[in-house]
């Protein structure tokens, strides 16, 4: 969370918690609006944030801290899966979650290795609405690999 001080007099500061910050990483403009909608009807006290794909997703938290990540799979450069491992690498305490119409069993247990949410398309707000209630629980740590 993030604390913005509004008073800074020697007897008294007052701190005010604002909501979470949330990121959506998704090369479809269309696509942004209508999640960067959902998150807002869900969620109105929190800010939201938008990047095209990894890259820019990187370059926006060079200014920006985030609590939240929301990843589409199919994007140019990196898919969601590899911005959400490299994102978790610099970044462990964001919560992450990726949106694909591909359930396929290996794209969704690799998801989920990386401690990650899965959320299908087409995207349903009810999901959407789970996600982001689900950031104020602890977070889900990545798989780790049993020794046999």
């Amino acid at each position: 969370m993030h604390i913005i001080r509004l008073c800074r007099s020697k007897s008294i500061q007052k701190a005010y918690i604002l909501g979470k910050t949330a990121i959506i990483v998704d090369d479809s403009k269309l696509s942004r609006m209508h999640v960067r909608a959902m998150v807002l009807r869900n969620k109105p006290d929190w800010s939201v944030v938008e990047a095209a794909n990894g890259d820019e997703l990187f370059k926006t938290l060079q200014d920006t801290p985030v609590d939240v990540a929301i990843i589409d799979y199919n994007m140019p450069g990196d898919n969601g899966v590899e911005t959400a491992a490299k994102l978790r690498a610099g970044h462990p305490n964001v919560h992450i979650a990726i949106i694909t119409a591909n359930a396929q069993d290996a794209v969704v247990s690799g998801i989920r290795a990386l401690g990650a949410a899965f959320m299908p398309k087409p995207l349903e707000e009810e999901q959407v609405a789970r996600f982001l209630n689900s950031t104020a629980l602890p977070l889900r740590r990545p798989s780790q690999a049993v020794p046999e």
